[in-house]
């Protein structure tokens, strides 16, 4: 080497740079040993948890269907299904419906009731069992259900008029298949149970030629239903134009308030068009008043307005034209339906007559809005519903006039202030057979009109000497000798409203003898048929002399005429 170099020695060789950048010797990669059994312990535990994740999972499953508890379920035939598990023991079954019990019965899984159920409400079912011992400690003692079950109303019609050919059954259809069917025709009630529910029911009826008729029928979709109120159903066998009405005319009586339905065999549309029937009421002038409707195709209604028609009006219909209707077995071709009324009540026709003051009797209403001011419509219901009240007489009466009261009964005192009130209104004195006597009635009780003339009773003895004593008001207006009828022709026996005045007349007939008689007479009132209490000159009075009629002095029968209304008592005993 020469001078000023510094000997350097060779460096080292390097070994190449690992792949793993940063990675210091120690944590280099294992050997392929050490690898493959780090992988095995991964798979081992994986598959050790995999177990028991399995073997959790299905005691909880286990545990949970054998877990102490109750299932109620609704639905199908039965009205509940009951399943039990984890080996309870049931203590009480219990239902209700609207708060009243109902009795069930038991078969396998199914809860029923004892009596059928009616439609429309629901029924709760409430069951309550005892836990086993072994898991009491963490359940209670107890488990309990509950389960609501809506009972479905009854399911409608889906025509609203049955048809069928002449010897076939009648066929009635449902919007829904039902399992129990109840109906009638007028006879005892039918009740078809279905082995499989069905919306087609075929009845135990086989239609006629011409046949048509009226049958009430129900239904349930479940056997522990009762089938709901019954709906009518007109029924015809096919044919032409039919009809039938409710109410039934002649056999049942229209009420003032209660809508007229007549049903037809075809859509009326197609048979009348858009015309409808006309009303009227005999012996009236205007109709009543009221509105049609049509609630289906097949179906006119009429809805009588309120007071329209009143207690024994007779009321017509005209169809626009003629139907078929049955009669008899018969069928009758007309367009024409007529009904009557029935006739109002006793009692409330006394009440009205008794505080109208045409009775000697005051009627004092439990309520003061069942006196005067009370609307048309609240006045004809009453007719057939009287209020609550009590009668009392005005005066005391003589024992024989308060023996003809008669409170709720047709009697003559009754018949006799019936055609008192007739005649002061200006009506015919007919009775009760007047259509415009419960209007009138209503009016003048509304108004507080009152009688004019007060109430007069005549009584007449027969028994020697003959006498009449004439009342009014309760007090004797006078006693006077009178004459009856002799023994040929003699005055009966009983009570008769006056019902004819005469200032005078000239009554004509024959004497027993057979010679004609005309005899003047005045101050006429007839009482039974050609009898009368009237002025007739004799030489005396006090015994038989007349031909029936009760003979008075001109001035004493002058006397009693103005009190001797149309309607007065006339009473003649012996």
């Amino acid at each position: 080497m020469g001078l000023g170099f510094r000997d350097t020695a060779r460096p080292e060789p390097v070994a190449p740079q690992s792949p793993h950048v940063g990675v210091t010797p120690d944590e280099q990669v294992s050997s392929p040993e050490g690898g493959r059994s780090g992988h095995r312990w991964r798979r081992r535990i994986l598959w050790f948890a995999a177990v028991g994740l399995l073997v959790a999972g299905g005691i909880a499953v286990l545990f949970v269907l054998e877990w102490p508890g109750i299932t109620l379920k609704a639905g199908g035939p039965a009205l509940a299904s009951l399943a039990e598990r984890g080996g309870v023991r049931i203590t009480s079954i219990r239902a209700t419906d609207g708060g009243h019990t109902v009795a069930l019965v038991q078969s396998g899984s199914s809860l029923d009731p004892v009596s059928p159920v009616l439609p429309g409400g629901t029924v709760v079912v409430n069951v309550v069992a005892r836990t086993p011992g072994w898991i009491s400690w963490l359940t209670g003692n107890e488990v309990r259900s509950t389960l609501s079950v809506p009972v479905p109303v009854s399911p409608a019609l889906d025509s609203p008029v049955a048809t069928a050919s002449p010897g076939n059954h009648l066929v009635v259809r449902f919007a829904r298949a039902v399992r129990l069917v109840d109906w009638s025709d007028g006879g005892s009630s039918h009740l078809i149970r279905l082995a499989t529910p069905s919306r087609v029911v075929q009845l135990p009826k086989i239609l006629s030629t011409n046949a048509s008729g009226m049958a009430d029928i129900s239904a349930s979709p479940y056997t522990w239903e009762a089938p709901g109120p019954p709906v009518p159903l007109p029924y015809f066998a096919v044919g032409g134009l039919m009809a039938v009405v409710t109410p039934t005319p002649g056999t049942e009586v229209l009420s003032p308030q209660e809508p007229l339905r007549i049903y037809f065999s075809s859509p009326v549309a197609a048979a009348f068009g858009q015309r409808l029937p006309s009303l009227d009421v005999a012996k009236l002038q205007a109709a009543p008043s009221g509105h049609w409707a049509r609630p289906n195709p097949y179906t006119l209604e009429f809805e009588p307005a309120a007071g329209s028609l009143w207690p024994g009006q007779q009321l017509r219909i005209t169809l626009p034209g003629p139907v078929a209707f049955a009669s008899g077995g018969k069928l009758i071709q007309t367009a024409t339906i007529t009904y009557t009324m029935p006739q109002g009540s006793q009692t409330r026709l006394q009440q009205l007559l008794a505080a109208l003051g045409y009775l000697p009797l005051n009627w004092t209403p439990a309520s003061a809005a069942q006196g005067t001011g009370v609307p048309v419509g609240e006045q004809v219901v009453m007719a057939y519903r009287p209020p609550k009240g009590s009668f009392s007489w005005r005066w005391t009466p003589p024992a024989r006039l308060a023996g003809l009261w008669s409170p709720g009964v047709d009697s003559v005192m009754t018949k006799g202030a019936v055609r008192a009130f007739e005649n002061v209104e200006g009506l015919d004195p007919i009775g009760q057979a007047n259509p415009l006597l419960w209007p009138y009635l209503a009016a003048a009780a509304n108004a507080g009109k009152t009688n004019p003339y007060g109430y007069s009773w005549a009584d007449v003895s027969k028994a020697l000497p003959e006498q009449m004593v004439l009342w009014h008001n309760g007090a004797v207006v006078f006693r006077a000798l009178v004459n009856t009828g002799i023994p040929l022709d003699p005055t009966v026996d009983g009570t008769y409203p006056v019902y004819l005045r005469y200032r005078s007349q000239t009554m004509r007939g024959t004497n027993p003898n057979g010679t004609p008689y005309a005899d003047f007479v005045r101050w006429v009132s007839y009482f039974n048929g050609g009898n009368a209490v009237h002025g007739f000159v004799r030489s005396s009075y006090g015994f038989p002399q007349s031909l029936g009629c009760v003979e008075l002095p001109f001035a004493t029968a002058q006397v009693a005429w103005p009190y001797m209304h149309i309607g007065t008592l006339v009473t003649v005993h012996s």
